[in-house]
């Protein structure tokens, strides 16, 4: 998923409904500051990600908070 595949999906809800994410066994709701830009490795072909390594290329993944 890209920001405008984000974008795209998020303007089809309304846009006053709150935001939350999972957090451990509960929720919590979602800031803008727990938002950041990451560089880590170019995804897997299953879609899993990899931290950052000197061996891999890296891009810069807009990341959202997770557990």
């Amino acid at each position: 998923m890209t920001v405008k595949d984000l974008i795209e999906f998020l303007q089809t809800h309304d846009p006053e409904l709150p935001v939350a994410i999972a957090m451990y066994s509960e929720q919590t709701l979602l800031e803008a500051d727990d938002i950041r830009l990451w560089k880590a490795c170019v995804a897997r072909e299953d879609g899993w990600v990899q931290d950052k390594r000197p061996d891999k290329e890296a891009v810069t993944y807009l990341l959202f908070p997770g557990n």
